[in-house]
């Protein structure tokens, strides 16, 4: 049986307190790799807000509970799973069940949600994708972790990872927005994001053959990091 068909979460007409504000479809925000940045979350819930987002998918490395906390009481309705670095998994759970969380946290790295009559499969990693785009069960596929941005369409389906909110690797935080009724989904620059991703920080990882890996380009001539 493919692992992606191991659990399965859908949002009920009773669960639905969130309305689509006259509109028909649901607006889906599509986050992943926060790494601790409070910063650029806290630009992401703010756009999010000015989008009218109904609904928030996390693909995972909160990092900490802090973050699962100001993503918990953000006002939107979150569905997450979790990702590669998120070592305190119990404190980020705690917070998902606070009485005042909209947050629902999955176990794994991977789940199936629904909401609408539309279909995901989310992974934080990408070994995944594969399968579950060629299994036509799904009406978008989502994946994070390379933290590379990307969307394409793959025999009928959305495939997207929305980058990085961090902005650590590739220096601008981004997230996505699908809209279920047009169908359609785009990727989102936040302006004003800060990041780690400094020239003395791309002199060392440099040095240590990481470049490619870790996103940085070769220092100019004459840095010295320091």
């Amino acid at each position: 049986m493919c692992a992606c068909h191991d659990h399965h979460e859908t949002i009920t007409d009773e669960q639905d307190r969130w309305n689509h504000r006259g509109r028909a479809g649901v607006r889906f925000a599509i986050l992943s790799d926060i790494h601790e940045n409070y910063h650029n979350l806290y630009l992401c819930i703010e756009d999010m807000r000015k989008q009218e987002i109904d609904q928030v998918l996390f693909l995972g490395d909160f990092m900490n509970a802090g973050i699962a906390r100001m993503l918990a009481t953000a006002g939107f309705p979150v569905f997450a799973i979790y990702g590669n670095n998120d070592g305190d998994k119990l404190a980020i759970y705690r917070e998902s069940v606070k009485r005042d969380s909209t947050m629902q946290v999955h176990p794994r790295t991977y789940a199936e949600f629904s909401r609408d009559g539309y279909r995901f499969f989310l992974t934080h990693h990408d070994d995944l994708v594969e399968t579950a785009v060629s299994s036509g069960r799904y009406d978008a596929v989502c994946f994070g972790h390379t933290h590379r941005r990307s969307v394409e369409e793959r025999n009928g389906c959305i495939v997207v990872n929305p980058g990085e909110l961090s902005a650590h690797k590739y220096g601008m935080p981004t997230y996505a927005i699908l809209d279920s009724m047009q169908k359609n989904c785009i990727l989102v620059e936040l302006e004003g994001g800060v990041t780690v991703r400094t020239e003395a920080v791309a002199l060392q990882y440099h040095k240590l053959g990481f470049d490619e890996h870790f996103g940085f380009t070769k220092p100019r001539e004459g840095s010295t990091g320091a």
